[in-house]
C-alpha cells in the first residue's frame, strides 16, 4: 500500500472556541472551516500540558510529561529518545520542518531530516533573543501585565515569521523532486501573543465583537487559592475593559491571519498532491484563556487553556464533516500517525491511536481518561488534571482541596464542586486514578531541580555566550504599535 503524504499545520496558543468550525459566529476562519468540512474535527481534544515545550514534547514522544520529565519551557527532549518523526524517517518519509516546534538546546531536529525556517524563540535555556526579536514589544510574548498593556493595532515579528514559514513550506511542496512520501510540519507562531495585529483586521474585530467585561474582583475571591495566586503572580488582577477589548480584537485578528496562511498551504497541497493519498492536519499546542476566570495565556487547566482544536482530513478515507465527540489528547497523535504511515511503534507510548475512529467515527474507548500536567513557570506549584466522562478534576500541589467540574452541566467551569461532600467519592476515584499517572511530590521535586539547572545554564550563557542555532531572524522595525 502506498504511504500517504502527511502535512501537519500546527499553531501556537489557539483557543479552540475562536474558530468557525467550533461554532464561533464572529471569527473569520473559512479555511479551517473548509478543512473541517472535508474531515474530522476532534471536539474534545486536550493538550497534555498547557505550555509549549512540555506539550510538544509529549506530542512528539507519545508520552505524558511525568514520563518525559519535561514540565516547563527551560527543558528539552533528550536526543537519545526517539520521536514519531524518527520512526517516520525510518519508514521512508521525507521529514521536513518549516518553522516552529520550540526545540530547546543543541538538537533542533529531533528526527526531522530537513528544516526550512528556524524558530522565533530562543534555541537554548537561559539565552534570550526576545529583545532583538521583538524590540519595543520584547516583554509581550510573556505572561506579564506588559502583554496586556502593549496590545492593539500595529505589527510584530509574528507576521513576518509566519509569512516566511508559509512561503517556505509552499515553495518546498511545489519544487520538491524527492520521490518519497512527505511528512511536513508547518509550525506557526500565531495566534500567540503579542496581542498586536494589523490595523485592517484589528479594527474589524474591535468594532464587531460584542462589548465584554472583565471578571470582577468579587468573583476572583471565590476562585481556588492556587488560581488566585496565579493571577497575582502575573499582575492581571486589575485589567480594564478597554484592555480586554484590545486583546480580544488583536487575538481574533491573529487567528484570521493564521487562517489565511493555512489557506495558502492547503491551496498548494490541493494543486500539487493527489488528495486521495494526502493527509492534512491542523492543530495547536495549547489554548489561550482570553480572560476566562480573569486569566490570560496558558499554564492553567481550565478549558480555554488546556483544550485545543484538532482536524484530520484524508479524502475518501476519513469521515467528512464529522465532529468526533470522544475524549482525545495530543499524546494520541504519535500512535495515530504511526498507524497512518504503517511505521514502527515507539518503545513506550501513553496515547492511543484514533486512526480507526477517523475512518468510522467509533470511540477509541468508551471509558478512557485524559491527563494533563503542569510544572512551575512563574512561581506556581505543579498541578494536574484528569478528565473522565463528564467530570474534570484538577489537583494543585500544596493545596488540600482540588477543583472538580461537571462539564456537561457546567461547561464554563463556574461551579467548583471540589469541596462539596456530595462529590467526595467522585473526587477520591478521580484522584486515585490521576495519582497513578502523576506523583505530586515527585513533580514538585523535579520542577525545583529543573529550575536550578536553568539558573546555572543562564549564568553559563552569561559567562560563555551562546551562538543561536536555526533561529529565524527578524528585521529592525518589524515590531510596533500604531500611534
Amino acid at each position: 500500500m502506498k504511504k500517504p503524504n502527511i502535512i501537519f499545520i500546527i499553531s501556537d496558543q489557539h483557543n479552540y472556541k475562536v474558530s468557525g468550525f467550533m461554532g464561533n459566529k464572529f471569527v473569520k476562519t473559512p479555511n479551517m472551516d473548509k478543512l473541517a468540512k472535508k474531515g474530522v474535527s476532534m471536539t474534545k481534544c486536550y493538550c497534555n500540558s498547557p505550555l509549549c515545550i512540555p506539550s510538544r514534547s509529549s506530542m512528539l514522544s507519545g508520552l505524558l510529561p511525568s514520563k518525559t520529565g519535561i514540565f516547563n519551557n527551560m527543558q528539552c527532549l533528550p536526543s537519545d529518545r526517539a520521536t514519531f518523526v524518527h520512526s517516520l524517517s525510518v519508514a521512508g518519509y521525507d521529514t521536513v520542518l518549516s518553522g516552529r516546534m520550540h526545540f530547546n538546546g543543541p538538537d533542533q531536529r529531533h528526527g526531522f531530516e530537513k528544516r526550512l525556517v528556524g524558530d522565533i524563540t530562543p534555541s537554548f535555556p537561559g539565552y534570550d533573543n526576545f529583545p532583538k526579536m521583538f524590540e519595543e514589544l520584547k516583554g509581550t510574548p510573556h505572561q506579564s501585565r506588559e502583554a496586556i498593556e502593549k496590545s492593539g493595532s500595529g505589527s510584530s515579528a509574528v507576521y513576518k515569521f509566519d509569512t516566511a514559514v508559509t512561503e517556505a513550506a509552499c515553495r518546498y511542496i511545489i519544487n520538491r523532486e524527492d520521490k518519497r512520501p512527505l511528512f511536513m510540519v508547518v509550525g506557526m507562531f500565531s495566534p500567540h501573543c503579542p496581542y498586536v495585529a494589523h490595523k485592517e483586521w484589528y479594527d474589524y474585530y474591535y468594532n464587531l465583537l460584542p462589548t465584554t467585561e472583565v471578571v470582577n474582583n468579587e468573583y476572583k475571591k471565590t476562585l481556588h487559592p492556587a488560581i488566585q495566586k496565579w493571577i497575582k503572580l502575573r499582575g492581571v488582577d486589575n485589567i480594564t475593559n478597554e484592555e480586554f477589548r484590545r486583546v480580544l480584537a488583536a487575538y481574533y485578528a491573529l487567528v484570521t491571519f493564521l487562517d489565511i496562511n493555512i489557506g495558502k498551504i492547503v491551496d498548494v497541497i490541493e494543486k500539487t498532491f493527489d488528495l486521495d493519498n494526502t493527509v492534512i492536519i491542523y492543530g495547536s499546542d495549547h489554548g489561550d484563556s482570553l480572560c476566562e476566570h480573569g486569566l490570560f495565556w496558558k499554564t492553567n487547566l481550565y478549558e480555554g487553556s488546556s483544550r485545543v482544536p484538532l482536524i484530520f482530513s484524508w479524502k475518501g478515507v476519513f469521515k467528512e464533516n464529522y465532529k468526533y465527540s470522544g475524549l482525545t489528547s495530543l499524546v494520541d497523535i504519535a500512535p495515530t500517525l504511526l498507524d497512518i504511515a504503517h511505521a514502527r511503534k515507539l518503545p513506550v507510548m501513553d496515547g492511543e491511536s484514533f486512526f480507526i475512529s477517523l475512518k468510522t467515527g467509533e470511540d477509541i474507548s468508551k471509558d478512557r481518561s485524559i491527563i494533563s500536567q503542569l510544572g512551575d513557570i512563574k512561581g506556581d506549584y505543579p498541578s494536574a488534571m484528569i478528565r473522565r466522562g463528564e467530570y474534570k478534576l484538577v489537583v494543585h500541589y500544596g493545596y488540600e482541596k482540588p477543583q472538580l467540574f461537571n462539564l456537561s452541566e457546567d461547561p464554563n467551569e463556574l461551579n467548583d464542586l471540589g469541596a462539596d461532600s456530595q462529590y467526595s467519592e467522585i473526587v477520591k476515584l478521580l484522584k486515585d486514578e490521576l495519582f497513578s499517572y502523576w506523583d505530586p511530590d515527585k513533580a514538585y521535586r523535579d520542577v525545583n531541580i529543573s529550575m536550578e539547572h536553568y539558573k546555572l545554564l543562564k549564568d553559563w550563557v552569561g559567562k560563555v555566550g551562546w551562538t543561536p542555532l536555526e533561529e529565524w531572524e527578524t528585521k529592525k522595525g518589524d515590531n510596533y504599535l500604531d500611534k
